[in-house]
C-alpha cells in the first residue's frame, strides 16, 4: 500500500499499487475534478512533487513528454510506484478527504 499526500492541504490517502491516483483519491472520500477517465481529456492533470508513477495510457495531445518530464501526470491513468506527494490547485477543484484520518 502506498500513501499519496495532497499538497496543499496535506491530506494523505492510501493507494493500492494496482489502482490509479484518481481512484484512490475518490475512494478516500475526497472530491477532485476529472473527465473521461480514459487519458484523453486532460481534465485530471496533476503535478507529482515527489515520488514517481507509471503514466499509463495517455493522449500525447493532453500530456506531452515535456510535461511528464516536468512531473505532470493524468490522475485517471497514473499508478504510483511508491509514496507520492501531489500538488492540487484551484483548477483541480479538490475538496478535502471526509473520513480518512490525517
Amino acid at each position: 500500500m502506498h500513501r499519496i499526500t495532497l499538497s496543499p492541504p496535506g491530506d494523505t490517502v492510501p493507494c493500492d499499487p494496482d489502482e490509479t491516483v484518481l481512484t484512490a483519491i475518490l475512494r478516500a472520500g475526497a472530491s477532485i475534478r476529472f473527465g473521461c477517465r480514459g487519458g484523453g481529456c486532460g481534465v485530471c492533470k496533476l503535478r507529482v512533487l515527489s515520488g514517481s508513477v507509471e503514466h499509463g495510457r495517455c493522449s500525447a495531445a493532453v500530456l506531452t513528454e515535456e510535461e511528464k518530464a516536468a512531473g505532470w501526470t493524468l490522475s485517471c491513468q497514473a499508478r504510483p510506484l511508491g509514496d507520492l506527494s501531489i500538488e492540487v490547485t484551484a483548477a483541480n477543484r479538490y475538496r478535502v478527504v471526509i473520513w480518512w484520518p490525517r
